[in-house]
């Protein structure tokens, strides 16, 4: 085993090798004289590990016990492994023998709250020569203290000529990784907001303006009001899907277990079967962990004002639910995805230099607006500003004349600006 650091690392931080005694395990103390990574910690640990077969292939070179220890301070755990298991790589073929061999490390890892960093189905190895399938075989895991830590999994970078391929972990302060909060916009401040939206002044559109200027006309009118609507919403709090116990690596396990068990129902094979159970096992052990380690750490710190606090986590709540589609993580990834797989997107065209109104058009009325608001469901949330048509309604319901003052220069203009939210765009899809 060996490791390298680079010489402007050294200048920063203090990184000393420590040897336990096992074969093949190789352990890299970093220290730092302030806190690292706007943590409480001033060091962390990465084990570098390489474990074989044995002569009775059901056991390997390295325990996991050795491994997987809970030390208190941020641990990560990083090597070639061998062993195989349908949690990194689902609907693969995986002999018995391989899932049993590999099953005590992920359990004993799933019990001390470790979350397996590799993206499922992502190759680490691939034989340079032979008939051998690419592999998923160099794994990496974070103990809970470093798991808010890391930002990224990465396989990019080009191959060294070894048939094991370089990875990239990156680490990160907390508060650069987490999202930002989200608005309660069922709890806007409406009493507040009414006297303010009856005043809402939109300016006059430019009469013949070219596309560029009416895109910043519609934009400058639509941020006010939106800033306006947010100012007075409160905010969730900034945790990962408003749950504290939650880990990046727990929707990553649900998705991969669902699709083992629709394979599993649809073919009914001992194979399809196989690798649904440790599937399952896997993703209901990683929440089990992930809320075990928040309700000690919430007990601990608990006083007589957080009681009601620990009865809801005591008596638990309803999982929300939310969409996963390939390559979309966020609203926005997820709103993009659909348009281009259901509205390809059609050859560029250029606007005309300059727009002017269309007189044979019929001017818009505050009454289309009421009617196409009306039929749009109130809980759904169109557009990257993540503002449902419950909100919309009741702006429009307090000033008519906001909208109207907004979608009417583009009728008449018949101009659909590029700035414009989804939310707008129900009036004017109608015929």
């Amino acid at each position: 085993m060996a490791a390298y650091v680079h010489m402007s690392f050294l200048s920063n931080y203090a990184v000393l090798p420590r040897v336990k005694g096992e074969d093949d395990v190789l352990a890299l103390d970093v220290s730092s004289d302030g806190p690292l990574f706007g943590t409480d910690f001033h060091s962390f640990r990465v084990i570098n590990a390489y474990s074989t077969n044995t002569i009775d292939h059901r056991i390997h070179s390295l325990a996991p016990e050795v491994l997987f220890r809970d030390l208190g301070f941020p641990l990560l755990v990083v090597g070639d492994l061998n062993v195989h298991n349908p949690l990194f790589h689902p609907l693969g073929y995986f002999s018995p023998l391989e899932i049993s061999s590999s099953t005590p490390y992920f359990e004993t890892a799933a019990e001390s709250g470790f979350a397996l960093l590799n993206p499922p189905r992502e190759y680490t190895r691939f034989p340079l020569v032979g008939k051998a399938c690419p592999l998923v075989i160099d794994l990496a895991f974070a103990n809970p203290p470093l798991l808010p830590l890391v930002k990224s999994w990465e396989a990019s970078l080009p191959s060294t000529g070894s048939d094991h391929i370089p990875i990239t972990i990156t680490l990160a302060a907390p508060f650069l990784n987490q999202k930002p909060p989200r608005p309660r916009w069922a709890e806007t401040d409406w009493e507040a907001l009414d006297p303010i939206i009856k005043g809402f002044k939109i300016p006059a559109a430019p009469s013949c303006p070219t596309p560029p200027k009416l895109d910043e006309w519609m934009s400058e009118s639509l941020d006010r009001l939106v800033a306006l609507l947010k100012q007075h919403t409160p905010v969730s709090r900034p945790s990962h899907h408003s749950k504290r116990w939650f880990t990046p690596h727990v929707p990553i396990l649900r998705r991969e277990y669902h699709k083992a068990a629709r394979a599993a129902r649809k073919h009914d094979t001992p194979h399809m079967r196989d690798v649904a159970g440790p599937s399952k096992a896997g993703y209901f052990k990683a929440i089990k962990a992930a809320k075990n380690m928040h309700w000690s750490s919430f007990l601990l710190a608990a006083t007589p004002q957080s009681l009601w606090t620990a009865k809801r986590f005591a008596y638990g709540r309803a999982q929300p639910r939310f969409p996963c589609l390939p390559r979309a993580e966020t609203q926005s990834q997820m709103n993009n995805v659909l348009l281009d797989h259901f509205f390809p997107p059609k050859e560029p065209f250029s606007p005309p230099p300059r727009l002017r109104p269309q007189k044979s058009a019929p001017p818009l009325t505050a009454d289309e607006i009421a009617l196409a608001l009306s039929q749009c469901s109130p809980t759904s949330a169109p557009g990257p500003d993540g503002i449902p048509y419950s909100t919309w309604k009741q702006v429009n319901k307090i000033n008519p004349s906001i909208r109207l003052q907004i979608l009417a220069p583009l009728v008449l203009l018949g101009y659909h600006p590029a700035s414009l939210k989804s939310s707008n765009s129900v009036v004017l899809d109608k015929p």
